[in-house]
Order: C-alpha cells, then structure tokens, then sequence
C-alpha cells in the first residue's frame, strides 16, 4: 500500500487540530476569517477528512496484498484526498456556501464508491470471520444511511426551515449514524479481522449476540439524540429502548474481549495492549454516558451546555475513534513503536484528558449556577496545543519509519 496514504491520513489529522488550535486562539486575538467558518472546516475535516481516510487505509494496509482491483483502490484515495482538500479551503473561504456544498456532496459520493469497493472485496473472502464481516457490512449500510442527514439539510433549507428543530435533527440523524453507526461498527469489525490473523478469535455466540442487540437499537437509538424536542411518549420510549441496547450491546463487546484478554497479552506487544486497553475503556465510557440522556429532562439540559456536547463529541471522535484509528495503525503494522511515537501519544492524550476534564467540569459548574472556570479558555488552548503537538509528533514518528 502506498505510504504517502498514511501521510496524508496525519495531514488531515494535523489540521484538524491546527484549526483547532486557530478557533482557542479567537478570546486573545481576532482573525480575518470567522469563527464559524474554521469550525465547520474543522468539524468537517475531523470526519470525513481524517477518520473516513484513515478507516479506508487501515482497510487497504489489512488486505492490499489479496486486493485485485488496486489502482481503483488508489484512485478512491487520492479522489477523497482532493475532495478533502477542497472542502477544507471551501469551508475556511465561506463557511456554508456553493462551494463547501458541492465539495462535501461531492466526498459523499465518493463514500458511496469507497463503500461499494470494499464490499467487493469483502465478499470473496471466504475464510474472513463472519463475525468481523457482518460489523463491517453493517457499517457500510449505516454509512449509506448517514448520509440522509445531509441531503435532508438541503431539502430543509429550501423550504426556509432552516432556523427550526428540523435542521438540528438532521444534523443529529447524520452525527449518530456516523458515531455510532458507520465509525464504531466499521473499525470494530476490522478489529475482529485483525485479531483473527493472529489466531484470536473471540467467542462467536456472545460478539453474534452482541452485534444484533447494537445494531437493531441504533435505529430506535436516533431518538437519544433529539429527546430535546417533544416528539411525545413514543419517541422516548424508543430512545430508552436504543440507548439500552446499544448499552448491552457493547458490553456483551467488551466482555468477548475480556475472555480472549490473555491471547491479546501473548500475541501483541506492551504498547499495543495499553492502547486496545484505553480504546475499550474510551468506548465504555462513551457508552455508559449515552444512558444519562434517557430522561428527557436531562437530555434537554445537556444539549443547552455547549461545554457537554463538545467535550462529548471529542470523548467520541478524538477519543474513542482516533485512539481506535491509532492502535489498529499499530496493529497492522502501519506505525511501528518507538520512542518518538510514544511521547507523542502521551502528550495526544494529556491534551485529550485536559481537554475533556475541563468541558465537563464547566458544563458541572454552568448546571450548578456556579461561576466559570476562571482559566477556561487558557485550558482549552493550552489542551489543544497538546494535541497538535502529539499528533505532529506521532507523524514524524511515521517518517522516520523510512
């Protein structure tokens, strides 16, 4: 597989972060280019700039040497890498507009293509576990299904409702299956196919189990994120219903790990275990929170605290999902261990911990009426100077892999 794959993985990954960095450093000194300009190239960025191309690499670095069709796979990645591009710049020039628009429309197309690619290659592998096979095919489904959010956005916006609740749930719709959906079940299934290289299998019945009960409650699990509206009783008896299974389900997940937790000792070196054992404990976590927004009430006064969804939304993407990103580039071989990558993980994660710490801690204090923390902003800052610099780090690591 191509190198310059992963190096352009770590270019969208640092700047996600740089831009990060830019909308922290808005309260000590104003910029030409607005707020919500650089936190749309961010957020865009962060999602289906690094994370989708990063998911697509592990996949080729996993499978390149039995991959038939390479210079479409190489085709698909350098197509994601324009589009990518393209849309940063556009997003940066003009926030929502004609050309961020065509541009991110555009990438879901190519997702589609992508999707479509692996699927083919998938299914001439007899020999992958079908366990593995059916998170990943389940991913490719939600992955489709996330992207009615985007094209309902349109619609809604052409009908002038685009200041009404309608708006924020198709930005939810599109959030949850991607999270939850797409991301989670895609790289969890290419976990199950790695590990499977190493002769770790984990117990068939209890993941077979474990994926159902995930899968069927995301779809009533949607209802989670928009419990702010009243969509009435039967809308939270759905989002109760998703959120426990979606609960169970991965718990189910991680005790299957548990069982094999020995093998993982025996076959993969000390660093790697550390990281798969953060990944589970971030994934727990994410979850575990999820069942707070059962109740209306409280889901309503969540979604009211910037300070809560933020620090949600990087507990899962820059956590959970970069971590897992991460650790399965180690897995495979993508990224071996030296001490430059580990000092860079270590400073990635400080600013994650820090990061993270002080959103929800402000959230406490907002929800207890209680004055701001009073170096909030200099924390922020200072955490997302950290992440940058863990990431650069851990790039330069790669590079000197050659």
């Amino acid at each position: 597989m191509p190198r310059s794959l992963v190096h352009f993985t770590f270019l969208f990954f640092t700047l996600t972060a740089l831009s990060g960095v830019w909308m922290r450093l808005y309260p000590f000194h104003s910029f030409s280019l607005t707020y919500t300009n650089i936190l749309h190239a961010h957020s865009h960025l962060a999602i289906i700039g690094w994370a989708f191309l990063a998911v697509f690499v592990i996949f080729l670095a996993t499978y390149w040497s039995t991959i038939q069709q390479k210079k479409q796979a190489k085709m698909i990645a350098w197509t994601l890498l324009i589009i990518s591009i393209g849309m940063f710049g556009a997003f940066l020039y003009q926030g929502y507009g004609i050309y961020s628009i065509i541009m991110s429309t555009i990438h879901i197309f190519v997702e589609y293509w992508a999707a479509i690619f692996m699927y083919r290659q998938l299914k001439v592998k007899r020999d992958a576990p079908k366990s593995g096979l059916l998170f990943i095919k389940a991913s490719l489904l939600t992955l489709f299904i996330s992207s009615i959010g985007p094209f309902a956005l349109g619609y809604i916006s052409a009908n002038g409702l685009k200041d009404s609740y309608f708006f924020d749930m198709a930005i939810y719709f599109y959030l949850h299956f991607q999270y939850n959906g797409w991301l989670t079940l895609f790289l969890l299934g290419m976990f199950i196919m790695i590990i499977d290289r190493e002769k770790i299998a984990l117990p068939p019945r209890l993941v077979k189990a474990a994926f159902w009960i995930y899968f069927l409650s995301l779809f009533p699990g949607y209802f989670l994120s928009v419990l702010w509206v009243d969509l009435g009783v039967l809308a939270q008896i759905l989002a109760f219903v998703g959120s426990i299974g979606q609960w169970i389900g991965i718990m189910l997940l991680l005790f299957a790990c548990r069982r094999v937790w020995k093998s993982f000792l025996q076959q993969y070196s000390k660093s790697i275990v550390i990281l798969l054992g953060l990944t589970l404990l971030l994934l727990f976590a994410k979850s575990t929170m999820e069942l707070g927004l059962i109740s209306p009430g409280l889901a309503e006064l969540v979604y009211d605290t910037r300070s809560i969804v933020i620090g949600y939304l990087h507990l899962t993407l820059l956590g959970f999902v970069s971590i897992f990103i991460i650790t399965q580039y180690r897995m495979v071989g993508i990224i071996r261990s030296s001490k430059f990558f580990h000092v860079g993980f270590i400073l990635f994660f400080v600013g994650l911990l820090l990061n993270e710490i002080i959103l929800f801690t402000q959230g406490l204090l907002q929800w207890l009426q209680l004055p701001s923390l009073s170096f909030l902003t200099e924390g922020l800052l200072i955490a997302s100077v950290f992440l940058l610099v863990g990431i650069v780090i851990k790039w330069i690591s790669f590079f000197k892999q050659q």
